[in-house]
């Protein structure tokens, strides 16, 4: 169990200290580091490439922020996360905690107790792939509303494109995503990868079939009135869906689109 992508937010460190970071802990590595303009309100960004030219890490601040924002994504997550936790106090807006599985039929065994838990707590939930023709290309089931501060999916990491070289077909990855809320964001700055497992009441009792692991609760914040939420954003989605996809590809990401929209909702309110 290990962490795989991390988010946070701090007020103690510039960009200048967390690309020193970085930069200490992929020393030796062929890593590209470019600078462009910020998203949102921020002002400017360093972006973090490895030698095959994919993104691990980003950095952004000034503009109309009064924090600095970091961002890292894959197998570098563990130890920025020890670093940073040991440098400076933040607040974490995204977690990624995963477990990797690598024998034949893992994952069916998997999936089982996942539809088991998405019917008893009544989990919206989606599947990616091509299940019945093209298997070979790897499938991907999550559980729970992409809304929702508690996601998890269940995917087929060694039939990835990237990783299909390594010829382990059967490599299968469990990762619960968390989101917390702004109650919660700082408590999250110390907890471990199993413990991200505690958000929800149905995360830990899928951890209790799927990892046999007995996890506290740890709240990841309140989901008041989120079938109301869902509710306009999936009419959001059905009548601007188009323009979103346009943007997204546009802007390179739907991290980039989830800021986008936030800076114009903020300047929509300014002139109310």
């Amino acid at each position: 169990m290990r962490f795989d992508a991390y988010t946070a937010t701090t007020k103690e460190a510039d960009h200048r200290g967390l690309a020193d970071l970085v930069k200490e802990l992929t020393f030796g590595e062929e890593i590209t580091v470019k600078e462009g303009k910020g998203m949102h309100t921020f002002g400017n960004r360093l972006g973090f490439k490895d030698e095959s030219g994919t993104e691990f890490a980003n950095i952004m601040w000034g503009g109309a922020q009064a924090f600095t924002y970091i961002e890292v994504k894959g197998e570098r997550t563990p130890a920025v996360v020890e670093a940073l936790r040991s440098r400076y106090w933040h607040r974490v807006t995204r977690v990624d905690a995963c477990a990797d599985f690598d024998a034949p039929g893992a994952f069916e065994r998997l999936l089982s107790p996942c539809l088991d838990v998405k019917k008893q707590f009544r989990l919206k939930g989606s599947k990616l792939g091509d299940w019945e023709d093209f298997p070979e290309d790897g499938r991907t089931m999550y559980l729970g509303s992409p809304a929702s501060v508690s996601r998890v999916r269940l995917y087929e990491k060694g039939k990835q494109q990237e990783y299909k070289h390594l010829g382990r077909s059967d490599w299968v990855r469990i990762e619960a995503q968390i989101r917390p809320a702004k109650e919660a964001k700082e408590s999250f700055n110390s907890i471990t990868p199993i413990q991200c497992w505690g958000a929800s009441k149905w995360t830990r009792e899928l951890a209790a079939r799927v990892l046999e692991k007995h996890v506290e609760p740890h709240a990841a914040g309140s989901t008041y009135r989120l079938s109301e939420r869902e509710a306009a954003l999936r009419w959001m989605c059905k009548q601007y869906g188009g323009h979103l996809l346009s943007l997204a590809t546009d802007l390179g990401g739907w991290d980039c689109v989830g800021l986008t929209l936030s800076e114009i909702i903020k300047e929509q309110a300014k002139v109310r």
